[in-house]
C-alpha cells in the first residue's frame, strides 16, 4: 500500500463501509433466499417494527446500529427492493476507492481551453466514471486531435494517429 493521505482515507473508507456491505449482503441474501422472508417484508399490513425484528436475525454480529436504521428507512418508504441495486453501487464504489483515482492522461498538439478541457472531463467520466485523475500533455508532433489513455484503454484521434491508419490501409510504409 502506498502510504499517501488519499491512500490511508481509501483505507479507512473501506474498513468503515464493509460492515455495511456485509451486513446487507446477508439481509439480501435472506430475502432473495426465504420465500416467508420476502412475504412479510412486502405485507403492508406486517409493522415495521416486527419487519425488523425479522431482519434483525439475519444481520450479521457487530452490524452497525446505523445500518438498522437505515433498513427501517427502506420498509418505511417501501423501498426494500431497491436493495440489489443500492449494493451493487456501494460495491462499485468500494471497488473504485479501494483503486484510488485512475489516470486519465490526455494529449493535444496545443492547449485546451477550460471549456474545452471541462467538455472533455465529462466525456470522459460518462465513458470511464468519475474515478479519474486528469492529466494534460502537449505535444506539436501529434499534429492536431486527442490522444486519451485511461488505464489501459487508448483513443488516438489525432492527426498524426489518422494518418498512421491511412497508411497501414493503403500498405504504405
Amino acid at each position: 500500500m502506498e502510504r499517501t493521505p488519499e491512500a490511508y482515507t481509501r483505507s479507512i473508507l473501506a474498513i468503515a463501509l464493509e460492515p455495511w456491505l456485509d451486513g446487507l449482503t446477508a439481509v439480501h441474501s435472506a430475502y432473495a433466499t426465504d420465500a416467508g422472508l420476502r412475504e412479510t417484508l412486502n405485507n403492508p399490513t406486517v409493522e415495521i417494527k416486527d419487519k425488523l425484528a425479522l431482519l434483525e436475525g439475519r444481520l450479521p454480529e457487530g452490524a452497525p446500529p446505523e445500518l438498522r436504521k437505515f433498513l427501517g428507512v427502506l420498509l418505511t418508504h417501501n423501498d426494500f427492493g431497491l436493495l440489489d441495486d443500492i449494493l451493487e453501487s456501494l460495491a462499485r464504489v468500494l471497488t473504485q476507492e479501494a483503486a484510488g483515482p485512475q489516470k486519465a492522461v490526455i494529449t493535444t498538439a496545443v492547449a485546451l481551453s477550460d471549456q474545452e478541457r471541462e467538455q472533455l472531463e465529462a466525456r470522459l467520466i460518462e465513458a470511464f466514471g468519475p474515478n479519474l485523475e486528469f492529466v494534460y500533455q502537449v505535444d506539436p508532433e501529434i499534429l492536431g486531435g486527442v490522444i486519451v489513455q485511461v488505464g489501459d484503454k487508448l483513443i488516438d484521434d489525432s492527426v498524426r494517429g489518422r494518418l498512421q491508419s491511412l497508411r497501414q490501409k493503403l500498405g504504405v510504409s
